[in-house]
């Protein structure tokens, strides 16, 4: 007993920490235990409540379902091209319809088929008068359709040539398994026939019930069965299953135990629906008692492992703590004395922490002057500090107005010129500060940034000792315009402190109504300005594609017009040089995009930086114009004939998907500047070019094979076969079969 103590101390940190650790577990552990017991006695019932939740979800979801095919439909029915159609095959036969207004209701078509969240494989507009459908892909003949892309022996070809009319708008058959298109994948789908009394033609539309039951089906091993209102099955998830007849239902109970098998029931309130979702008892046995076992082993495990962290933890935060008492020394002061040995040889050193605390004390009452400019700082900057600390920091109360002072610095910066301009912004604060409290006593002036310095007045008003202070200021700052400019801003009268930056972004906002002059400015009020506009729209695409194609004289005349533009319309500063920089960047990211080496260019942000006139803006981008548009020259000519490579390349990819952007970067080119030289050099756009190609490659096939007019297409890189037909009587007058008959090569 002595040697256990002496090895695990009753006072120890370590043996406190373990037996608090281990009370804690041994808690979770009877909670678990509890839990575990309670959740295997009603686990069954919650696995019934689970299921019957599964399938109102899955009735509530299918019904929006239904609703949603049902509107659709019905859109569809009485969309206006639809019947066009079919007035237009009344009156002349297929070769009477307007195909642009089948490839507008195929286009919708497509948009409801790849929509995933209607599941729909296709639908089908059935004009049975004439036997053709159109479906996604355009027209199609009956026979063909249900004879060669939708076969299933539930609905041959001459089921569909027979359907009756449903009593409502919208009829649901059962589901069926279904070999579509020329590979014949086997899909199960279920047929929804929507018409209108009197109409000449009904809407089929197949549903994937694959697609939709994986999206809401619900315990695994389950099944579920559809039955439509007379009690016929249109859908079974698993019908290739041995299954049991469904038992009778009283329409009211939610669930029946029955032959080994939990049969939950639901009917839907808007389509009259029942649906029944099946699950076998040994199932839910299975994973009852799989639960079970990982309940057994997770508390294991979490016991196990929660001993063993408990130990680790504790040993990890006593042995360092050992060694910092060892570390500590010994001192005669005690001002703690606990149960913990540790913490009472630590608390030994807390009086020289408030020696220390003193002598800090001394040294912030000495800096307070620095704390002060510091706590304005905070204020402006909307910065939280410590409340009771700032109590005693030498801030103004009352009535105030801020004013802030932006410089600008006249020349690139190097190091040594950096060195110099930090310094003239200390010496300019001072200026400031002595100009300012020599007038108003109870001022604070401080450098809020590495080229802004801040005033804050106390006064009632705008007066004319301020304004006498600020036009001294001015006539000091013009002396030295040469080397740096200062723009001044006067914020109104403000009452409270807490309202420091509102005054601050009041000034600011001030600032940015400067002029572009070399003077010092003092801005009082905030004027009404309208917008100004450097180029508009039309000359930014102007000058765009004059400087791809290097044409410095036209760059040159639209930047004139634009600065012209900018001082009628008396633009700032700020506006002046943000036109400047945009134009700037223009000029680099299309030298860039040319892929032309920007190195060779002189770096024109900082000498734009410095710039304050628009004659200096003119000079700078004038040269930086010239750079590049001699740059860009260079390059077009070690290019070789830009419209020969076209000709030659669409003539030898005719049959790919090939786009503008894809050629454009092929050679280095933007694709608007290419469009604007294509359409320069041979008076047609990119796909005219393109089309005339594909329409005479389709003109050799048409006259020399007998192959299918869609494969015809397909060849020269039409993938729609009503896009081809469009194209190629737009060009030739004719359709490819009536081109074929007048053109056939024997």
């Amino acid at each position: 007993m002595k040697w256990l103590k002496s090895f695990f101390p009753l006072h120890s940190l370590f043996v406190k920490m373990l037996v608090y650790f281990l009370v804690v577990i041994i808690l979770l552990s009877s909670y678990n235990l509890w839990s575990m017991t309670f959740y295997s006695r009603n686990v069954n019932n919650e696995i019934v409540k689970y299921n019957l939740t599964l399938i109102r979800n899955t009735v509530d979801n299918f019904e929006k379902q239904y609703s949603t095919w049902k509107s659709l439909l019905l859109n569809l029915q009485h969309n206006e091209f639809v019947g066009n159609i079919s007035r237009q095959a009344d009156a002349g036969g297929k070769k009477g319809i307007d195909y642009l207004q089948v490839e507008m209701v195929a286009d919708q078509i497509r948009t409801l088929v790849s929509q995933p969240y209607y599941h729909l494989n296709n639908v089908m507009i059935y004009y049975r008068n004439h036997a053709f459908l159109l479906e996604r892909d355009g027209i199609v003949n009956d026979d063909r359709m249900f004879k060669h892309y939708y076969i299933s022996n539930s609905y041959p070809y001459e089921f569909w040539k027979k359907t009756e009319r449903a009593n409502g708008f919208m009829q649901m058959l059962p589901s069926s398994t279904f070999s579509i298109g020329t590979e014949k994948s086997e899909v199960q789908l279920l047929p929804l026939v929507a018409d209108v009394q009197g109409s000449p033609w009904q809407i089929i539309a197949f549903v994937n019930m694959k697609s939709w039951y994986e999206s809401y089906k619900g315990m695994a091993g389950s099944r579920f069965v559809l039955l439509d209102p007379k009690g016929t099955k249109l859908y079974e998830s698993s019908p290739d299953a041995a299954t049991q007849p469904l038992p009778e239902w009283d329409g009211q109970s939610e669930w029946i135990m029955e032959k080994g098998s939990y049969y939950f029931f639901e009917k839907g309130a808007r389509s009259g629906l029942t649906y029944i979702s099946i699950i076998p008892h040994n199932e839910l046995n299975q994973s009852i008692s799989r639960m079970n076992w990982m309940a057994v082993l997770l508390f294991a495990a979490t016991l196990l492992i929660g001993t063993l962290a408990s130990w680790v933890f504790s040993r990890n935060i006593n042995q360092p703590l050992k060694r910092m008492v060892t570390g500590l020394g010994q001192t005669e002061m005690e001002l703690y004395q606990g149960s913990i040995a540790e913490f009472s040889a630590i608390s030994n050193h807390l009086k020289g922490l408030q020696h220390e605390r003193k002598m800090i004390k001394e040294w912030m009452d000495q800096t307070k002057p620095l704390l002060t400019s510091y706590h304005y700082l905070a204020q402006f900057k909307n910065i939280a500090i410590d409340t009771a600390a700032s109590k005693e920091l030498l801030v103004g109360e009352g009535a105030f107005m801020v004013i802030v002072y932006q410089l600008r610095y006249r020349h690139n910066p190097t190091l040594k010129l950096d060195a110099l301009m930090t310094r003239a912004t200390g010496k300019i604060k001072d200026i400031i500060t002595l100009q300012i409290q020599e007038a108003f006593p109870l001022s604070h002036t401080l450098q809020m940034e590495g080229k802004q310095i801040l005033s804050i007045v106390y006064t009632q008003e705008k007066s004319d000792m301020l304004q006498q202070s600020l036009s001294q200021l001015k006539r000091i700052f013009d002396h030295d315009q040469s080397t740096y400019l200062v723009n001044i801003a006067v914020s109104s009268v403000f009452q409270q402190t807490s309202e420091f930056d509102q005054a601050y972004a009041e000034a600011m906002s001030l600032l940015l109504q400067a002029r572009p002059l070399e003077e010092t400015q003092i801005i009082w009020e905030k004027e009404l300005r309208g917008d100004v506009t450097g180029f508009t729209a039309e000359q930014e695409h102007e000058f765009y594609v004059n400087l791809q194609a290097g044409n410095e004289s036209s760059c040159q005349m639209l930047i004139d017009r634009a600065l012209e533009r900018l001082q009628r319309q008396e633009a700032t500063a700020e506006q002046l040089s943000h036109f400047a920089k945009s134009v700037s960047v223009r000029m680099r990211r299309t030298v860039e995009l040319l892929k032309i080496n920007t190195d060779v260019l002189p770096d024109y942000a900082d000498m734009l930086a410095y710039s304050v006139t628009p004659d200096q803006y003119r000079e700078i981008l004038l040269d930086e114009l010239a750079h590049a548009t001699r740059a860009i020259r260079r390059k077009r000519e070690e290019h070789y004939d830009i419209i020969q490579y076209v000709i030659q390349y669409l003539e030898s990819h005719y049959n790919e998907e090939i786009s503008l952007e894809q050629l454009a970067y092929k050679l280095n080119m933007s694709p608007t500047y290419l469009s604007g030289y294509i359409k320069e050099k041979t008076g047609s756009n990119f796909s005219d070019q393109l089309n005339t190609i594909r329409i005479t490659k389709a003109k050799e096939l048409l006259e020399t094979t007998n192959m299918p007019i869609q494969e015809v297409g397909n060849r020269i890189g039409y993938r729609n076969v009503t896009s081809f037909i469009r194209m190629f009587k737009k060009i030739t007058g004719q359709t490819p079969g009536d081109y074929r008959k007048t053109n056939w090569i024997r």
